[in-house]
């Protein structure tokens, strides 16, 4: 007989704002919303203040700035938010070496077989709380499941700053009475397409003649989701990479001064370079931009994603959000550009098509990479600017 797998999901709550906050404490209490600040910004992270008024992660900043106009506004440290996650991994790595990071503020642990080293979950799980809050300086929310996905949304239900725990028999009981949008994988379009079907819940969705789902959803989505809306997961918790990355670059026959041409350049290389990703079957966690000038000097930047992803135009937009800023700071011609991914790790759970995503993206560079397989390299190419 196997042994029974447990499983923690340990969510970092309201990360950039915990770190904006850890920086500046006159923060606490604020109302704190972290995004882009522009005219087509999205909000990062908003603090349990500001979400009282509407605000959550991924609206159009010119929403959230009409629905909480007193916040606190803030563009937020990409590099001291590496930091903190480094920390905080740091600590997730000393009670189980099976740690797989799904994004900067968020991780699975395997923790079956453990409770003779750090006792009953909960236990171990309110010890991780303690030195995330005494060595990171911020709140961890843990979940405790059988599988990923239970634990995963256990740790919705630990939220704020707590620790829930799924027992193997309350599965079904502890699902069964979600609405759909509680299981990763349904997003506002697949619920939509579910309503019609009367089916709001998760036990109605395991309940239903599959029949109308596979063709209000799509004939391969539709049996996996209803297996989900069970609890029912196998996926392995993989060991996080921590040092692999994928890079490409190209140094230019004469150097180049013109931004058009440069952004062309870099969308060709992240075209390469993600394409090589998906092949390993990894998402990334950081995108980089490598930049030499015509007097050797090298200049390297680094953005850390809001969620790990691996299709082409979430590393040729960041790379040339890079590009921008690094030119702003030293404007001239160039001689080499690289595009570099890093911070490897599994995907998060596969969302359906109907929603616009990161999976969105990657779906649709794979049927490219799939193009360029079958008829050639220049079969189709994707738009850049």
């Amino acid at each position: 007989m196997s042994q029974q797998r447990t499983v923690f999901h340990a969510d970092l709550d309201a990360f950039y704002v915990a770190v904006e906050r850890v920086l500046d404490p006159s923060l606490i209490g604020k109302p704190v919303i972290v995004g882009g600040l522009g005219n087509r910004g999205v909000v990062a992270t908003a603090s349990y203040e500001a979400r009282k008024f509407g605000v959550h992660s991924a609206q159009p900043m010119a929403i959230a700035r009409r629905r909480c106009p007193q916040a606190v506004y803030l563009s937020g440290h990409r590099e001291k938010y590496s930091e903190f996650s480094k920390r905080f991994f740091e600590i997730l790595e000393q009670f189980t070496p099976t740690v797989a990071g799904v994004s900067i503020d968020e991780a699975y642990l395997d923790m079956t077989g453990s409770e003779r080293l750090f006792g009953p979950p909960k236990v171990a799980a309110e010890e991780i709380r303690k030195r995330t809050r005494e060595q990171v300086g911020i709140a961890v929310s843990i979940g405790i499941g059988p599988s990923r996905l239970v634990a995963k949304m256990a740790s919705e239900d630990a939220k704020p700053d707590g620790v829930f725990e799924v027992q193997p028999d309350e599965v079904e009981t502890f699902m069964f009475s979600k609405p759909v949008r509680a299981l990763p994988g349904i997003g506002p379009k697949s619920a939509e397409a579910l309503a019609t079907l009367k089916i709001e819940t998760l036990g109605q969705l395991a309940e239903h003649p599959v029949g109308p789902i596979r063709r209000a959803l799509g004939p391969n989505i539709a049996a996996w989701l209803q297996l989900r809306a069970r609890g029912v997961d196998n996926s392995a918790v993989k060991v996080r990479a921590k040092s692999k990355s994928i890079s490409a670059e190209t140094t230019f026959s004469e150097d180049v001064d013109s931004v058009d041409e440069m952004a062309a350049a870099l969308q060709r290389l992240s075209e390469r370079v993600g394409r090589r990703l998906r092949g390993t079957g990894m998402h990334a966690r950081n995108v980089g931009l490598k930049l030499r000038y015509p007097d050797f000097t090298t200049v390297t930047r680094q953005t850390t994603l809001l969620q790990a992803a691996d299709g082409d135009d979430v590393i040729s937009d960041s790379v040339k959000m890079l590009l921008r800023k690094t030119i702003g700071e030293r404007a001239g011609s160039v001689r080499l550009l690289g595009v570099s991914v890093s911070g490897l790790g599994e995907p998060a759970a596969q969302l359906s098509l109907l929603d616009d995503s990161p999976q969105k993206d990657s779906a649709i560079s794979g049927a490219v990479d799939r193009a360029k397989e079958r008829f050639g390299e220049d079969a189709i190419k994707r738009g850049g600017g």
